[in-house]
């Protein structure tokens, strides 16, 4: 599904939070062979981020909560891509995990307001035309990968799992 991709040499995956962000960098990793690096390693830190963005070659990180900068990152070798998921789906993935977007709505000076309309509409207008090598997928579309879950089946999953039995 992803194979196509594979000519980049950095492909970040970004968009809001509970968008698909983990399963699809979890799925381009496995069709193209690059390296996996989750959120968790950088957390939430633009250095750590930068860091790993600018020395490292051949991977696909998951990174919803650098959408706001994702643009800075554009290069030839680089694929950027923006998850997207229906917004009330979104809401009610972060309201089952008990996730509140405050520290996300200060990155972009707001205290208030859906996370989600906020990143969609900044990639939009803001952050699109920008990027080289800009892509979008739809949640909904994974749903042909092998590594796919059926929704009825991960009722249950914990707020990083995306395989039966994890």
């Amino acid at each position: 599904m992803f194979s196509q991709l594979r000519k980049f040499e950095k492909i970040l995956v970004t968009g809001p939070q509970r968008s698909g962000t983990t399963i699809c960098a979890k799925m381009i990793s496995e069709d193209t062979g690059h390296k996996l690096i989750l959120e968790e390693v950088f957390g939430n830190s633009l250095e750590s981020f930068s860091i790993i963005v600018r020395g490292e070659i051949n991977f696909v990180i998951q990174c919803p909560a650098m959408n706001k900068y994702i643009h800075r990152f554009d290069d030839d070798i680089t694929a950027i891509i923006l998850m997207r998921r229906n917004v009330d789906d979104i809401i009610a993935s972060e309201k089952r995990i008990a996730w509140e977007g405050t520290s996300e709505l200060k990155r972009y000076g707001l205290s208030a307001g859906i996370i989600a309309d906020i990143k969609y509409n900044y990639w939009n207008t803001y952050q699109k035309h920008k990027i080289t090598n800009a892509f979008e997928i739809e949640y909904e579309d994974l749903a042909v990968h092998p590594l796919w879950v059926p929704k009825e089946e991960r009722r249950n999953f914990t707020s990083r799992q995306i395989r039966l039995g994890e």
